[in-house]
């Protein structure tokens, strides 16, 4: 079956770059695009997020996982508090929140996360993470959108390490020349077991760590004062490849129809984003 998958994909140009997978604490700085092994995720989640239909459906279903998981109340519940603040970040009208916040609390259904595992153009490993409450509907929605653009459901789980991840600023206090020798032992201290320096200018650190350990982390940098601006579990491709801009062309176009599905949350690929 993926023979028939595979018209675009030799004509790719496939150049496989594999790292090691990091156990321990590892400092590194002054990271730049392609040349760390884990910043392949920063550009594939934002690829189409500033598309604003799209992001408002994603917003909208933040908060209502917030809701879900600690309350209707955004002075008791931090995630909620989080997302609205997020929502509003990013130009969402409070009508509308206060409109999601009101129909949240009619719902008794609740969102429940899947993983869908895809191969794309025979090479493109794809993990899509989704939140639904119709979950054999919109594996079938989506079946369709594969087939017509040169892709299945297929095991790709192996391609990829799962990590969790926490992007967060370090107290003022923590001076620039100081930065990585301090979030180093705070990231010993958290049960971190890798950072790097995203941006040096804003000093935010990604603490990265096994995906159970990822709200403990968070917790403890925040006791330490830290402003957490992001955490996510995530799937890291253990190789990239390259795709000629015909194939790379194919390909966005079916990441663009299935991030249009409501409830498709994050997407994963091994494929190596060129700034």
């Amino acid at each position: 079956m993926l023979s028939a998958v595979g018209h675009l994909a030799r004509v790719a140009n496939t150049s496989l770059h594999a790292y090691h997978n990091v156990r321990h604490i590892h400092r590194t700085a002054n990271l730049f695009a392609g040349h760390s092994k884990w910043q392949n995720i920063r550009h594939v989640k934002a690829l189409n997020d500033g598309r604003k239909a799209v992001l408002f459906i994603k917003l909208a279903r933040q908060i209502r996982l917030a809701v879900q998981a600690g309350g209707p109340n955004p002075a008791i519940n931090n995630v909620l508090r989080a997302a609205i603040d997020e929502a509003l970040k990013k130009n969402m009208p409070n009508a509308t929140i206060q409109g999601i916040l009101k129909k949240c609390s009619t719902q008794s259904v609740e969102l429940k996360k899947y993983t869908l595992e895809i191969k794309a153009l025979d090479q493109v490993n794809v993990i899509c993470v989704l939140y639904t409450d119709r979950f054999a509907q919109l594996k079938m929605e989506m079946a369709t959108i594969l087939r017509k653009n040169f892709a299945l459901f297929f095991d790709t789980m192996h391609a990829f390490d799962e990590r969790g991840f926490v992007e967060a600023i370090p107290p003022p206090e923590v001076q620039s020349a100081d930065l990585l020798s301090v979030c180093t032992d705070h990231a010993i201290e958290t049960g971190a077991e890798d950072i790097e320096v995203m941006d040096e200018n804003s000093r935010l650190i990604r603490f990265l760590c096994d995906p159970r350990d990822l709200d403990k982390v968070k917790k403890e940098l925040e006791k330490l004062s830290y402003s957490v601006e992001h955490s996510e579990h995530a799937f890291f491709p253990k190789t990239t490849i390259k795709l000629n801009p015909e194939a790379l062309e194919v390909y966005e176009k079916l990441k663009d129809k299935l991030k249009a599905i409501d409830g498709v949350e994050d997407i994963y690929d091994n494929v190596e984003i060129s700034l």
